[in-house]
């Protein structure tokens, strides 16, 4: 698990993207295909919305900026991918992340948080905000093994779900 790195997104991962995205259409897991789908039509505009996004350019409606960056393993291979919103946004917080299909449950979850949260320190932000769906069990133990405070169960309307709302407070110390 040393090994393990945040990118900014670039053509040297391509082909492993696209498996990345291909995982989530295996298991017909459309809400996270959906999200990175555009990446298997045209990579370069894939890549370029997401570096725009970073600087607040075309940014859709209601969106904020928003930095991604993709988990590399030992094996140069992305693991999972984490979004760090510079506001907090609500029902999603400041950072939102997902791990490839094939990789879960070997402990990548806590390790991209944990390296999210560095990123985050760097931004000035002091408190970060987290949710999970109430039923997603590793995301909970990952939030809270990452110091997450739980705040509260809130719901969020548009996607019809309870969520749980952490609170992770950092210290440059």
């Amino acid at each position: 698990m040393k090994d393990l790195f945040l990118v900014k997104p670039n053509k040297r991962y391509q082909k492993s993207f696209e498996n990345y995205v291909l995982a989530y259409r295996k298991i017909d897991d459309e809400h996270y295909f959906n999200k990175y789908k555009k990446a298997l039509k045209n990579f370069q505009d894939y890549l370029n919305d997401l570096n725009n996004y970073s600087k607040g350019n075309d940014l859709p409606q209601g969106e904020v900026i928003t930095s991604t960056f993709w988990l590399i393993d030992e094996k140069e291979t992305v693991v999972g991918v984490v979004r760090i919103r510079q506001q907090e946004v609500e029902c999603a917080g400041h950072i939102g992340y997902d791990i490839s299909p094939n990789c879960r449950n070997k402990g990548y979850g806590y390790q991209i948080l944990k390296l999210a949260l560095r990123k985050v320190m760097k931004l000035g932000i002091e408190e970060v905000i987290l949710t999970c769906n109430i039923d997603n069990t590793a995301s909970k133990k990952i939030i809270e093994k990452n110091n997450g405070e739980f705040l509260e169960t809130i719901f969020d309307k548009e996607e019809n779900e309870y969520l749980h709302k952490y609170r992770i407070t950092l210290t440059t110390n």
